[in-house]
């Protein structure tokens, strides 16, 4: 597939290909720093996309360091000699034209020099609260270490951005993702805080509680049920989703994750009731509920392991991703995934496809996304991370498949996020094997459905510049292909 910027081509009743897709913007919006599209909305006829900036220099300031050799992005010797402030852009598909609307500021920090605000904008949502005189633009934000704790920001005429109170967590948290729009108020959790040793943990937040509130600028937010629904194992409430009437809420558990839902009678704090329990019991190996759709009357249900298929705080992995179907009466199906016998009864995978999509390398499925008559479903694929891998760090499956191919063949083989379509959670045809021709796009971190088609943003953390071999020895080179690509797929006119 040419990557190429392409014109507004119309909407049709069958599903997407990879020829239906185009690349809307430069890489990293020509900013190998903005790795991620972090966030995504659709907001007054115009995208809105919220990136995460200089990923692989905040992970090699975690420790102990993860064991990558060599570190696969160039990065300072301190994380924040970079300028790692997030940033917000705007797509109008008629004019084919992107503008940034925003960047984080640059504030005084604990560390006695200037920071960025934020480093990321991890979820959006429109809402219209009971301060709103119409629907704005909602965004949850990502603080570094060495600022003050995230808050939200309001957006009311697509191009400036205010400040909003934060619901009342400690200063520990960092970030938080889902805002989700419940019976008129928005829904909330810490997803990553500071440890008590002081490290980032990413999807791992300081409490697992939801808050909630009908009115972002009153800063009256309330809890909405009791920490970990609990439960002692839920650390965090990562994803949400309305269905069928009801507030679902997915888990990190090291036990496997749970699924709560609510009807929000009476007002919070709600009643909760669980109705998937230990990772749709595969265990540990559905350590998080990653992603959650609605699509023809049932809830889609993408699953992971935290940290791209390995957990390396918790020791859980590696291994692939499931995508479970979940029913009104709570009852359930295994759409992809591995076979097992349950409580509630033996789970084949209907589809026939084995974990990942029959890919070890697809560590969880991180979006979902209902567009046209179709469900899309977009993984993280971490296959371009063998390159920098320890071999003894391996898979079996893995080395089998090493000394069969090699390293590289097997990167250029699986690098690349998957991106699948259904047209009933059943039958799966896929749309890209290699992240739209990038081996370094390896997640499909946000999709939108609109009027002009289906957007995909990836996560791309490869940039602006990546070590490769050349000759035996490890460099560092500018990829033109590093950050966050956005990708319009729209079929072609029927009388085109």
């Amino acid at each position: 597939m040419a990557a190429v910027i392409g014109p507004h081509r119309g909407t049709s009743g069958y599903g997407l290909s990879e020829d239906d897709f185009w690349l809307t913007n430069e890489s990293g919006f020509g900013d190998g720093l903005n790795n991620y599209a972090h966030s995504m909305a659709w907001f007054e006829d115009r995208l809105y996309v919220g990136t995460t900036r200089g990923t692989f220099a905040m992970i090699k300031s975690v420790k102990p360091l993860p064991n990558l050799v060599p570190w696969p992005v160039e990065c300072p010797d301190d994380l924040y000699d970079l300028d790692r402030r997030a940033e917000i852009w705007r797509y109008d598909p008629p004019l084919d034209q992107w503008v940034r609307v925003y960047q984080a500021a640059w504030v005084p920090g604990s560390n006695n020099r200037e920071v960025p605000r934020y480093v990321g904008f991890r979820g959006m949502t429109v809402f219209r609260g009971k301060g709103d005189s119409k629907p704005c633009l909602y965004v949850s934000t990502w603080a570094p270490a060495m600022a003050e704790p995230p808050d939200i920001l309001r957006c009311e005429n697509g191009s400036d951005f205010e400040s909003m109170p934060r619901p009342p967590w400690d200063a520990s948290v960092r970030s938080f993702r889902s805002l989700q729009v419940f019976k008129g108020r928005v829904h909330t959790s810490p997803t990553g805080s500071r440890s008590a040793s002081g490290q980032a943990q990413e999807v791992v937040g300081s409490e697992a509680t939801i808050y909630c509130t009908d009115d972002v600028h009153s800063a009256q937010w309330t809890a909405a049920g009791p920490e970990g629904f609990g439960q002692r194992g839920n650390v965090t409430v990562f994803e949400m989703a309305e269905f069928n009437g009801h507030l679902y809420a997915a888990t990190v558990n090291p036990t496997g994750m749970q699924i709560w839902k609510t009807d929000g009678e009476g007002g919070p704090p709600y009643h909760w009731r669980k109705v998937i329990d230990r990772g749709a019991w595969r265990g540990p190996y559905n350590e998080v509920g990653a992603s959650m759709y609605e699509f023809r009357g049932a809830l889609y249900i993408g699953t992971g392991i935290a940290n791209g298929g390995y957990h390396r705080a918790f020791q859980i992995g590696p291994a692939s991703c499931e995508l479970i179907r979940l029913w009104p009466d709570d009852s359930w199906d295994l759409c992809m995934g591995s076979s097992r016998l349950t409580p509630d009864g033996a789970k084949v995978p209907l589809s026939g496809y084995s974990p990942g999509f029959d890919n070890l390398f697809n560590g969880y499925l991180w979006r979902l996304m209902a567009h046209d008559g179709h469900l899309y479903a977009g993984t993280l694929c971490w296959a371009n991370m063998l390159p920098y891998l320890p071999i003894n760090g391996w898979p079996d499956e893995v080395l089998v498949m090493m000394r069969r191919w090699g390293k590289e063949e097997l990167n250029s083989r699986y690098g690349g996020f998957n991106l699948w379509r259904s047209p009933d959670g059943v039958r799966w045809d896929c749309v890209t094997r290699s992240g739209f021709g990038n081996k370094y796009n390896w997640g499909v971190r946000n999709m939108a459905s609109t009027p002009y088609g289906l957007f995909v943003g990836s996560a791309n953390v490869f940039g602006p510049k990546v070590a490769i071999q050349r000759e035996g020895r490890w460099q560092y080179v500018h990829n033109p292909r590093g950050g966050t690509e956005i990708f319009l797929g729209s079929p072609p006119e029927a009388d085109a």
